[in-house]
């Protein structure tokens, strides 16, 4: 009678709305080879310690009595697995999900020191005033970049969050996030006026002397010139 009830997850923990809610979701977690490893524990963890597959019943009508037994049971009764299986899944889940944290640190890694993503991120954010809209092509007038370089720089921002796409404007255009925001704000406040040493990253053509001249000019302030 329960199999084509969606449940629900804000009822009571242990009660049947809740258990049949949390069934589905465990269900549809374990086939999911990229699932969230942390929502599946929890939704373990919680309909063991809540009783809620007491709640359920077998193919037969009958409910089941333990954890294991809602565990072994075939879907859509049950979960197909025995509990050691089960954890065996989740084992494996989380080594997958730790490498690809790994990967991608090293890839970030790879794109060099985040000083240098704050100072380009932080020329666009003093010319987008009231959170405008931009794309790549604001990118490249702001960091005075082709345009293809400048698509590097939005998908990195992208990756880190930093900047999101618009659901409301045409394909191509994004806002800084508030969490893009506070990362400038706070590198910001906490660097020196007058840093003058290492970390100053800037883009000057090194065949136009002018050109970089002039480019110096415009980013520095007169004390960081000196």
């Amino acid at each position: 009678m329960t199999l084509g009830d969606p449940g629900d997850l804000a009822a009571p923990p242990g009660s049947q709305p809740w258990a049949i809610a949390v069934r589905l979701q465990i269900q549809s977690l374990l086939k999911d080879n990229v699932s969230s490893v942390k929502h599946l524990r929890t939704w373990l963890k919680g309909i063991d310690e809540y009783a809620g597959y007491r709640q359920l019943t077998d193919e037969t009508g009958q409910q089941f009595a333990t954890y294991a037994a809602f565990c072994n049971a075939k879907p859509p009764w049950g979960l197909g697995y025995p509990p050691e299986v089960i954890d065996q899944i989740l084992k494996e889940l989380e080594s997958v999900q730790a490498k690809q944290v790994e990967q991608e640190d090293k890839q970030f890694k790879s794109w060099g020191d985040l000083e240098g993503y704050l100072q380009r991120f932080s020329k666009l954010v003093q010319n987008c005033p009231d959170n405008q809209p931009i794309n790549t092509r604001k990118i490249g007038q702001v960091l005075d970049i082709a345009l293809s370089k400048a698509h590097v720089w939005r998908k990195r921002w992208l990756d880190l969050g930093w900047i999101v796409p618009l659901p409301d404007e045409k394909r191509g255009y994004y806002q800084i996030t508030e969490e893009g925001q506070k990362f400038v704000k706070d590198w910001l406040e906490k660097k020196p006026l007058n840093h003058t040493n290492g970390g100053l990253l800037l883009t000057i053509p090194r065949c136009n002397s002018k050109k970089a001249a002039e480019q110096l000019i415009k980013s520095l302030e007169v004390e960081q010139l000196r």
